[in-house]
């Protein structure tokens, strides 16, 4: 059926272009789940199998890990207030708040790494299994906060679109959700 046939003009084009944003999306972040997964495996078999794995409460941060899952659970607060606000101004202004907060949390992940190279008894990506699990869960998602991050950035500078930020704040909310588990394995389990 065409547009003019319709009476609706261009509107069908947008919203339909909408949803395959939004399918897309949902598509892509099946597969980025299984990476995740992936190494969340990796490191669940590494760790029950490990004749010794160290404690995390003498490695790593507990506060500064607290801090930083408080900024992302601030920010999915931010993202959604983001893709429920009418006007473009508040749009902006909470996309703001919500770059502010993973730039917040990059900076704490940065400050954790360094803190931990540092240390009397660093833990490093080539220092053995724990270090290598621990950065590579890590990293990996702070690639996808710094890739989101990007991405809220463009569409802020495009206007923040309500329909193109619904497809954003998806990922953002993934990329929230997928700092949960990372948190609860990697600081709060305790060694056997």
């Amino acid at each position: 059926m065409s547009h003019t046939a319709t009476g609706t003009g261009a509107a069908p084009a947008a919203h339909g272009s909408s949803r395959v944003g939004l399918v897309g999306m949902w598509t892509f972040l099946a597969t980025d789940a299984m990476g995740f997964g992936g190494l969340f495996i990796a490191y669940g078999v590494l760790r029950v199998r490990a004749d010794a794995w160290p404690d995390p409460r003498a490695h790593l941060g507990l506060g500064l890990a607290a801090a930083m899952t408080f900024g992302l659970l601030a920010s999915a607060f931010t993202m959604t207030q983001a893709s429920r606000a009418a006007g473009a101004r508040a749009r902006l202004g909470w996309l703001a708040a919500t770059v502010a907060l993973g730039l917040a949390f990059l900076c704490g992940e940065l400050i954790e790494y360094r803190r931990l190279w540092a240390a009397a008894d660093p833990v490093r990506i080539g220092g053995g299994l724990y270090g290598g699990t621990f950065y590579a869960l890590t990293g990996y998602h702070g690639l996808h906060v710094l890739a989101g991050v990007v991405c809220l950035v463009a569409v802020a500078l495009r206007g923040a679109r309500p329909r193109t930020l619904e497809v954003v704040a998806l990922y953002w909310h993934f990329v929230d959700l997928a700092w949960m588990p990372i948190f609860t394995f990697l600081y709060l389990m305790p060694t056997r």
